[in-house]
């Protein structure tokens, strides 16, 4: 048994390193994908894969060419894979049928990787796939680990061109390294000067939108409490002017307005008819929205104008002509203090509409109190006693409601999410005959220490009410704040402190371990929102106030284009006079020697051709002259080992050997 394993270890660092440095490149552009993708496609990559480095063990490179049946194996995987993806997607075309797609293709191409042609599209299909990470995340992690991969993939293109393996796992590493270095002043440039264009450079199909999430236009039980176990940003808030208190930090959002007893949708759009004035102080502030894929914007309450590429709905929703399907940053000015003073008719009986047939017990709750010749604001007030003062809990994880969801939650579970709240009074509220409203949103939000930025993140997601009162005009009342008051006051985490929230499952008890764990999570936010704001939100504007700066003026895109070729010349000519002033001197005497030794091979009549290698030189001379064969692979090996491998202590034994070769015809 101890001799099969010694000899498979004899083989295993037998193995090329070029092929080894290719499957983990390829292996890391596909792990991103393993949980996006079917479990069968990573499991099948990963088996081709796997293959190919046991076939490198146990089949030389001559025998592998010749090995008949992996022509029919890889026609049996291929027509596997084509009815795979047929049925795990239905189609060959789209953003994850064409992912799933080329990561198979990555793992057949790997597997018969034998010539040089093959090694490179087989690198080259892998850089495409590390590409395609950025159809799914944009986050500066994303784009580490695709600069790690990258390196991987030029230490093996390096390790590929290095026949006689002088150079080690470090040296590759560190000349990938090195050489992705000297692109970055060519980055830069092309980041600052290539001209932005609106929206993606390449189109995609409505799948890339699929992993959106976020509020709804439509709200049932259940709804914004599933929302509350994410923890993705929902958007980012520069405060230009000092924050208001966080009780008063509502994010409008979807107004709905009709419901059919299980769940609650926006009303028909109707004339605005500019009902808001407004008092105080005004608040001024930048919002920076993560993608929706959904055409409205959030505002702090109230906004005095909508931005630019949007407009207000007449129930003071701010809409977008588009779906908001990348990152977009806009600026508002909101009064807190503010007034709706009209309403169209259709408005307010739209805001009285009770479906046929649900609610039956809660209808009736609220037609007694109007019966009792209660004003509007009394009975306002009366449901709002009865939440905070009888046996009503806000919680996470409410009972479920099986039947009628209001009735049950009034008078059996009494357990509720502020979606229960907002809904059950709305009903309340139109069955003692006053006008209302369901308003989602978001609720106050969590300072970052590190950048200043308010995070509202999906578990601030909320939903609260507005009612008419005929005096006062639209009233926004928040159900929720009579039974968890800490919730609109101090944010989601003080009303569900049982819950773990942003903390590792086991650490949260630990007092030092969280505050340290809270620091890390603020900073990587902060440097992440950084990233998209000067990375990702990189645009046209940016650009040119950019340039402004620089001293370029005012330029279109052809300008753009003009000092962009400028400055790449300037880039690629001071690369190359950094490259020539600072070559190593053993590198230029060991070329002198050379160029001695190939001057004796065309006395010879072996001309060296300008295309033609070392090695590829010194086989053809080998074929013409094979009695100084030993001679001529001796100094092109000393010599490819000082140029390209950088044992500059060769030097002496490479002129020697060269002072020593004077054949004769």
């Amino acid at each position: 048994m101890a001799l099969p394993l010694t000899r498979f270890k004899a083989r295993l660092r037998s193995l090329p390193p070029d092929l080894l440095w290719l499957t983990a490149g390829i292996c890391l552009a596909v792990i991103p994908h393993i949980k996006r993708v079917p479990v069968w496609i990573p499991v099948l990559f990963f088996s081709m894969a796997v293959a190919r480095v046991f076939l490198a063990i146990y089949v030389q490179r001559a025998q592998y060419q010749a090995v008949s049946f992996i022509s029919l194996a890889k026609l049996l995987v291929a027509i596997v894979i084509i009815i795979g993806i047929l049925a795990s997607y239905g189609t060959l075309i789209g953003r994850d049928a064409g992912v799933s797609l080329l990561i198979l293709l990555a793992g057949m191409k790997l597997l018969e990787t034998r010539q040089k042609r093959d090694y490179y599209i087989t690198c080259f299909i892998g850089l495409f796939l590390i590409l395609t990470n950025f159809f799914y995340s944009e986050t500066l992690f994303t784009a580490i680990y695709s600069l790690l991969a990258v390196s991987i993939f030029i230490s093996a293109l390096i390790a590929f061109n290095d026949k006689d393996n002088f150079l080690g796992s470090g040296e590759l590493l560190s000349a990938s390294g090195l050489m992705l270095l000297q692109s970055l002043p060519l980055l830069i440039v092309i980041f600052l000067l290539f001209p932005r264009v609106q929206g993606p450079l390449w189109g995609m199909p409505n799948d890339t939108h699929s992993g959106l999430s976020g509020l709804s236009d439509e709200m049932s039980p259940g709804t914004i409490s599933q929302l509350i176990l994410s923890d993705k940003i929902a958007f980012r808030v520069d405060f230009h002017d000092a924050m208001p208190a966080k009780s008063r930090l509502y994010w409008r959002g979807p107004v709905l307005w009709l419901t059919d007893g299980v769940k609650w949708v926006a009303g028909k759009p109707l004339p605005l008819q500019s009902p808001v004035s407004w008092s105080g102080t005004p608040v001024r502030y930048t919002v920076t929205l993560e993608p929706t894929d959904k055409r409205w914007l959030y505002g702090l309450e109230m906004p005095i104008q909508a931005p630019a590429g949007a407009f207000f709905s007449h129930d003071l929703q701010i809409k977008t002509t588009t779906p908001v399907r990348e990152r977009r940053r806009y600026s508002l000015t909101s009064y807190t203090n503010y007034r709706i003073d009209t309403a169209s008719h259709t408005e307010l009986i739209e805001a009285l509409q009770l479906p046929y047939g649900y609610h039956n017990k809660t209808i009736a709750l609220g037609s007694s109190w109007r019966e009792l010749g209660l004003s509007e604001a009394d009975i306002v007030n009366h449901a709002l006693r009865l939440f905070n003062e009888q046996a009503f809990y806000y919680t996470l994880a409410p009972p479920l409601l099986l039947k009628d969801s209001i009735d049950e939650f009034m008078f059996e579970t009494r357990q509720g999410f502020c979606e229960h709240y907002a809904a059950a009074f709305t009903i309340l509220m139109r069955a003692a005959g006053i006008p209302a409203r369901v308003v989602t949103g978001y609720q106050g939000g969590t300072i970052n220490p590190v950048d200043g930025y308010l995070v509202v993140r999906q578990r601030d997601a909320h939903a609260w009410t507005e009612v008419w009162l005929g005096n006062r005009g639209w009233i926004r009342v928040d159900p929720t704040a009579a039974v968890a008051p800490a919730r609109i006051s101090d944010g989601i985490e003080s009303a569900l402190p049982d819950s773990i929230i942003d903390i590792p499952l086991g650490l949260y008890n630990n007092a030092a371990i969280r505050e340290l764990w809270r620091q890390v999570f603020d900073t990587f936010t902060a440097i992440n929102n950084y990233w998209n704001q000067w990375v990702l939100g990189y645009n046209a504007r940016q650009q040119f106030n950019t340039l402004s700066r620089l001293g370029l003026g005012e330029l279109d895109w052809q300008g753009m284009i003009a000092w962009l070729i400028l400055a790449v010349t300037l880039v690629f000519l001071l690369v190359a006079f950094l490259l020539f002033t600072n070559r190593p001197k053993h590198i230029d005497a060991a070329r002198i020697l050379y160029d001695k030794y190939c001057a004796r091979m065309a006395r010879l009549g072996i001309k060296r051709y300008a295309s033609e290698g070392p090695e590829d030189f010194a086989k053809r001379a080998i074929q013409q002259r094979s009695d100084l064969a030993a001679k001529i692979r001796e100094i092109t090996r000393v010599y490819v080992a000082i140029r390209y491998g950088g044992q500059a202590e060769s030097i002496q034994h490479l002129t020697q050997q060269v002072r020593s070769f004077n054949p004769s015809k």
